[in-house]
């Protein structure tokens, strides 16, 4: 998992023997690649679970910048929509502009991170 989190330029915080975490604000890398499938994170958790059926690879990663990053932008679309069609239009943009840019990220990093595990974990 630390070749992965190296792969995606995110910087590794903390390691041990069964787990690896990364610490990566959304700002250090400002002009890096933007394909990648963990760009929207800022911080992450992968460990390994031992019970009794065995190992599971467990993660937890967090998008927080991305999202403050996004309410930013839509508060620029609520501020355009106020001027264009009151409070309720201001809104209407906002929420559009907020499910636009932080739910097609996080959609698609949904569906890419996964991917990029099983690839890393099986070695392809």
């Amino acid at each position: 998992m630390a070749a992965l989190i190296k792969k995606q330029n995110k910087r590794i915080s903390r390691r041990g023997a069964d787990y690896v975490e990364f610490s990566d604000p959304l700002w250090s890398n400002f002009f890096g690649p933007n394909w990648l499938a963990t760009v929207i994170y800022d911080q992450g958790r992968f460990w390994i679970d031992q019970g009794f059926d065995g190992c599971r690879l467990r993660y937890d990663l967090r998008s927080l910048h991305g999202m403050i990053f996004c309410l930013f932008a839509a508060l620029m679309f609520f501020l355009a929509g106020f001027g264009a069609g009151g409070l309720l239009g201001g809104v209407k943009y906002a929420a559009g502009a907020f499910a636009w840019l932080y739910g097609v990220n996080l959609v698609l990093a949904l569906v890419r991170v996964p991917h990029a595990i099983r690839r890393s974990v099986t070695g392809e």
